[in-house]
């Protein structure tokens, strides 16, 4: 990016020289026998070439987050963005919803959602892109499931990489998954976005364990699966309106609670009446239960949304 303002500095100059010039009707010796038009021509050209990177700057262009070349592995369409729906879902030529493959962002009413839609329109808004699919082509709601590319930039992984999207691979989409971690890793240690540290320092409130494989179908035992939140310091920890959420978007908020120093509570996936200690995620119960038996990521922020700690496994 430091390159490419660089250069939009000197074709600057450029053209202040030469409309200077015309001003003054002061030339070079060597400009003498250049035909005016011609010169009028090149700074035209110069002026076209400054707006289309200041575009291209303004669009998140030129100044890629995540630095390793990426490129397509696999065959790829054009289509032309018509709507950007939020932060990982647009629609193309006016029909076709397309829903990013690798990643998810916030929902609507969540923190960051505003910044993840707006960091989206600015990556793709009104451009064509090309669509690389993966091995499952469609989700259940009919949205084509896709890596997105704007010229040599995969917005999915930008995306990840500027903070606004946290890493959801699911087999068997999992073409780019080290890839999206790299990007995570690298957003999370520069606290960008969705990876800002909340004011209560790291390993004071702590998602200690989680059991994500109930005995059984976990779909039918669903207060099989739990997770184990443990407060480590010495001093009660204020936890209200604080939210637990996995990779996808189920989210747990936290009502009128205080966690006591060295105590645990326990939030299982189904149904029940809450305790000091135990809290019931879904009531009534879902079809599904919440944790995935193959991998997951449990994220506890506080009530602005802030990171407060994180659990995978």
């Amino acid at each position: 990016m430091k390159n490419k303002l660089k250069f939009i500095g000197i074709l600057t100059g450029a053209i202040i020289l030469v409309s200077v010039g015309f001003g003054l009707g002061r030339w070079p010796v060597f400009l003498k026998n250049v035909q005016i038009e011609e010169l009028r021509n090149w700074v035209a050209s110069l002026q076209e070439q400054i707006e289309e990177l200041r575009k291209q700057l303004s669009n998140g262009e030129g100044s890629k987050c995540f630095a390793q070349q990426v490129g397509p592995t696999g065959p790829t369409r054009l289509a032309t963005v018509t709507y950007v729906i939020d932060g990982d879902t647009i629609e193309v030529d006016g029909e076709e919803r397309i829903r990013y493959l690798g990643i998810n962002t916030p929902e609507s009413g969540r923190p960051y959602f505003t910044e993840a839609t707006n960091e989206n329109k600015k990556l793709v808004d009104e451009k064509e892109i090309k669509l690389e699919l993966d091995v499952q082509t469609k989700d259940r709601y009919g949205r084509t499931l896709a890596y997105v590319w704007v010229g040599e930039t995969m917005v999915n992984l930008e995306l990840v990489c500027r903070g606004y999207a946290n890493v959801y691979t699911f087999p068997p989409n999992v073409k780019y998954k080290d890839l999206f971690l790299e990007a995570e890793r690298e957003a999370r240690e520069a606290q960008r976005g969705l990876w800002v540290r909340g004011e209560v320092p790291p390993g004071v409130i702590k998602i200690v364990n989680i059991n994500a494989d109930a005995p059984g179908n976990d779909n039918e035992n669903k207060n099989g699966e739990w997770v184990e939140i443990k407060n480590q310091d010495e001093n009660s920890v204020n936890m209200t309106n604080w939210t637990l959420k996995d990779e996808a978007n189920h989210i747990y908020t936290f009502t009128d609670l205080t966690l006591a120093p060295d105590e645990s509570l326990f939030i299982y996936s189904g149904c029940g009446l809450d305790t000091q200690e135990k809290f019931y995620w879904q009531c009534p119960e879902g079809e599904y239960a919440i944790w995935n038996n193959t991998g997951d990521t449990a994220f506890l922020r506080d009530a602005s949304g802030n990171l407060v700690d994180s659990y995978k496994y």
